[in-house]
């Protein structure tokens, strides 16, 4: 009995040991944020476990340990306080629009080997992704509208739980790193809006889960999408605004759950007549390209609220019907011979073959 009652014992001073070692980490990350009056009831002895405000909150385990730790509108200019790193069982946490908070993401915080969600959004943070190894623990890593650079760290590949990935909306250079394809629980990444150049690696999002998103968009990707990409049954797939080309109707399928598809602003190329239009699609974006031949029936059986196909090679009548009323002419303008409404009638048209047609029949030399 003597010997549980001092493992007891041992066990309660480590717990308020650890509990101490949390209290003055916070202590610490106030004053590296140059004590704001919104941490002003961080002080020696307050009890922080499961408190919160308007721009803070924090959550505990059970042994009273800093589980989670989340902070925004903190209106300070300051560096990114590296005192987060003392909180050694944090497992989410949390930076939102904070725009003075800047410098780089200090390196410390991929040893927090219990982190689960790591977000940072809209910040000033700069520098490099810190280079994350071997975490099981890490799912979750958000770091979208910051002003973070370099390339994108091929060591991502070893968090092999991740599933949500959003580097978006930064600075950030290179190619995409064919390595993320192994991340087979990766089912959300967006990496849109830097400075990525090269081919889409096969293979980057995975699985049959609830919501399976790719967003590649406003980039300078080059080539075409792999073909396997065909094969996943995505609920949002958009690789706008890059330099892209070749075929894409294998992403569509009436069959298949995808709620939006953009390929705006790009080079593709092919016959539009013989897609199926997804049932449940609301956002078709396919402007600016190559697109040719007729636009298919099956898409007045969409819920489509956002359609664009202007800036193509599309011709014949405009299908009637659905939700096709509420676009307007802009939705279609720039075609070879569309027609219907809200275009002209079809009468005033003659009829024009499409360019599949002209290339088959080419006799000159």
């Amino acid at each position: 009995m003597s010997i549980i009652l001092l493992v007891w014992f041992l066990s309660c001073i480590s717990s308020s040991s650890s509990t101490k070692d949390d209290e003055l980490a916070l202590l610490k990350i106030k004053k590296q944020l140059g004590y704001p009056d919104i941490l002003s009831s961080w002080v020696e002895g307050f009890e922080f476990c499961n408190a919160w405000n308007v721009s803070w909150s924090i959550t505990c385990t059970s042994t009273g340990r800093i589980r989670s730790l989340g902070m925004t509108n903190l209106d300070v200019p300051a560096s990114f306080p590296d005192a987060i790193c003392e909180l050694t069982e944090v497992e989410d946490l949390g930076l939102y629009m904070n725009p003075g908070l800047y410098g780089p993401i200090p390196s410390c915080i991929t040893k927090l080997d219990n982190l689960r969600s790591l977000v940072i959004i809209e910040t000033s943070v700069s520098g490099s992704i810190p280079g994350f190894i071997n975490n099981t623990n890490l799912i979750m890593i958000i770091l979208r509208n910051n002003h973070l650079s370099g390339e994108i760290p091929p060591s991502l590949s070893t968090l092999t739980n991740l599933d949500s990935l959003d580097l978006s909306s930064n600075n950030l250079t290179g190619t995409i790193p064919p390595s993320l394809s192994t991340l087979q629980k990766l089912h959300y990444l967006r990496l849109s809006s830097n400075y990525l150049t090269g081919n889409i690696p096969s293979g980057l999002v995975h699985g049959w889960t609830n919501y399976l998103e790719l967003d590649l968009s406003n980039n300078n990707l080059t080539g075409e999408i792999p073909r396997c990409y065909g094969w996943i049954d995505f609920t949002s797939f958009d690789v706008g605004n890059n330099q892209l080309s070749g075929d894409a109707s294998f992403l569509f399928g009436k069959q298949k759950r995808a709620f939006g598809i953009v390929l705006a602003n790009n080079e593709f190329e092919f016959d539009m007549s013989y897609i199926e239009i997804p049932k449940n699609l609301y956002k078709l974006e396919l402007n600016h390209n190559k697109i040719y031949g007729k636009i298919p029936d099956s898409i007045k059986s969409a819920p489509l609220y956002d359609l664009d196909l202007s800036f193509n090679r599309l011709c014949g009548e405009i299908p009637q019907g659905g939700n096709m009323q509420i676009f307007n002419a802009t939705a279609f303008a720039n075609n070879t011979c569309l027609c219907g409404y809200p275009l002209p009638p079809c009468s005033t048209y003659a009829p024009a073959p499409a360019p599949i047609l002209e290339a088959a029949f080419d006799s000159s030399p």
